[in-house]
């Protein structure tokens, strides 16, 4: 009897212990995750670099962003992109932007690397010179998009990526409740397919998913929105191109998601710092 016990004991324990795997592994199979393959991201933007000013240019194939540089937001997010990816360039142009451009800081993006801003702003273009390229046999305009705080915005709750610069700059102030009401803000914008704020055109932008993404896991990745989040990676993983890069824009017609614009350095940074970096999860925890 004693060993017939000991028998069902064990039987009992292996029972629990198989069922609590199952659990797990169902548990870890449901995670959403997205399929990029992010050395390609890393190549696509060391793709982009412009040895003769230290920085990215804008994008490949669209005009005149093929043909431009931005200080901000592209390289200021580009650094911190490649830093995260592994990149050796993600420091040099971190330093170039120390040495040359005021960091690249624009008071607009800021928060996504966990510095605050005080509002919301007109943007305002700043050109400062050409610079030709033997690399690329083209002349680039460099310029530098910066907040004008003269004309401050008051609709800036009407767009989505600023709702999540803005959630996030609440995050960075410890006001968690203020950047979970931003978060609902944003969530009603939401349509199923992508976000559709004042700025929607027929086309959706994909950066605005990747915004999301982000500030989901800041937020911890909260119950609430965590369909948003699934298809967001959906979404965005559909949209990496033979180059590496992500394409700007989709539409979607009959839940195919239909690919729409260029591959940029700007849309490309932030879907990898929103994936790969730990900037959402530091922002959490201030």
């Amino acid at each position: 009897m004693k060993g017939r016990s000991i028998l069902m004991a064990v039987l009992i324990a292996l029972l629990i212990f198989g069922s609590f795997l199952i659990l797990h592994n169902s548990s870890h199979e449901s995670e959403p995750h997205s399929k990029l393959n992010p050395s390609k991201l890393r190549s696509f933007l060391e793709s982009q670099y412009v040895p003769e000013v230290g920085l990215l240019r804008a994008a490949v194939k669209a005009y005149p962003d093929n043909e431009t540089i931005y200080v901000a937001n592209d390289n200021l997010l580009a650094s911190r992109t490649l830093i995260a990816l592994g990149s050796p360039l993600g420091k040099r142009i971190l330093k170039n932007l120390e040495a040359n451009y005021s960091g690249g800081w624009n008071g607009k993006v800021d928060p996504l690397l966990g510095r605050p801003i005080d509002g919301f702003y007109c943007t305002e273009t700043k050109k400062l010179g050409k610079v030709y390229s033997k690399k690329f046999n083209a002349t680039f305009w460099v310029r530098y998009e910066l907040a004008n705080t003269s004309c401050r915005m008051g609709d800036w709750e009407s767009y989505a990526d600023l709702l999540v610069y803005g959630a996030l700059n609440e995050l960075i102030k410890g006001n968690e409740n203020g950047a979970l009401e931003l978060y609902s803000r944003l969530l009603a914008m939401w349509d199923r397919n992508g976000f559709r704020d004042r700025a929607f055109d027929g086309v959706y932008q994909t950066y605005k998913c990747a915004l999301f993404v982000y500030l989901y896991r800041a937020l911890d990745k909260p119950d609430k929105g965590r369909n948003v989040y699934s298809r967001c990676l959906e979404i965005i993983s559909s949209l990496q191109a033979e180059n590496g890069g992500i394409i700007t824009g989709y539409r979607v017609e009959n839940r195919e998601i239909i690919p729409v614009g260029d591959t940029n350095t700007e849309t490309t940074s932030i879907v990898a710092l929103a994936l790969y970096s730990d900037y959402p999860e530091k922002l959490g925890k201030t």
